[in-house]
């Protein structure tokens, strides 16, 4: 944005340049007073612009010119037409205190808008289709940045604790302390060393709900407790052997070894 504003000086000094070497080649008289306030008109696009940069925002072009572009031809039309307005006022004001004599609101906007009007509209019909592009560069540049960093989610609510019927009672099973657990049809079978009990849920579903880092799935039909694997065990066909604390042996289907990589084997 400070480029621009800075390129704005640089046409108005340009602007001055040129009635200098306008006055040079016609043998006529140059006035600077005359020329730098006149040239009002160009340092105006400064403070203009940052509504161009919020008009751009506001009403994107979203696949094509059609889509939104008559707005941005309203705004332009309406940017140019505030400009001229403002640089009359600013030339009849300022012109009696500082050339000495005063130049009149109404021809000043006659000259202006035969002048710089359709100026003024080109370029802020220009300016908001770069404000567009670089403002869709940017948003494409942050969704990329987006998609590269990972994604955070929040940690997931893992079973802690099952509740079990043992005979007339209820018991509370912490996750932990299981071994294993099978699946017996559409249910599953807890086990733990002094124990095993029914559960009125599927092995999948259950392998859902309980936390990866303690419990894999070994097998269609069971679900370890790492932390209870004593040794492994290979079969020389693909399929392990795992030996729980507790003497138990289980199988380690090759189907499902890929998830214990590097935790069992």
């Amino acid at each position: 944005m400070l480029r621009l504003y800075g390129g704005w000086i640089a046409v108005s000094f340009l602007a001055i340049g040129q009635d200098a070497w306008f006055a040079f080649l016609e043998d006529t008289s140059f006035y600077w007073g005359e020329s730098l306030l006149y040239k009002i008109y160009w340092l105006l696009f400064i403070p203009q612009t940052l509504l161009v940069a919020d008009l751009a925002n506001r009403w994107p072009i979203q696949s094509s010119f059609l889509n939104n572009g008559w707005k941005h031809l309203v705004a332009s039309f309406l940017s140019s037409l505030a400009q001229v307005l403002v640089f009359s006022g600013l030339v009849a004001g300022l012109s009696r205190p500082l050339l000495g004599y005063a130049f009149r609101f109404e021809g000043v906007l006659r000259k202006s808008l035969a002048e710089d009007f359709f100026t003024g509209i080109l370029m802020y019909g220009l300016l908001l289709l770069v404000f567009h592009r670089f403002s869709g560069k940017n948003k494409g540049l942050e969704k990329g940045r987006a998609n590269i960093l990972p994604k955070t989610k929040a940690s997931p609510e893992y079973l802690t604790a099952l509740l079990v019927k043992d005979g007339a009672k209820t018991l509370r099973i912490q996750a932990n302390s299981l071994d294993w657990i099978g699946s017996e049809d559409s249910y599953t079978m807890l086990h733990r060393a002094e124990g095993k009990w029914l559960y009125s849920e599927s092995l999948t579903e259950l392998e859902k709900r309980l936390n990866p880092e303690d419990f894999v799935r070994i097998h269609r039909s069971s679900i370890v407790n790492i932390q209870r694997v004593q040794k492994v065990t290979s079969r020389l066909t693909g399929d392990y052997d795992l030996q729980l604390l507790d003497g138990t042996l289980l199988r380690l289907s090759r189907h499902y070894v890929s998830k214990v990589k590097g935790r069992l084997l």
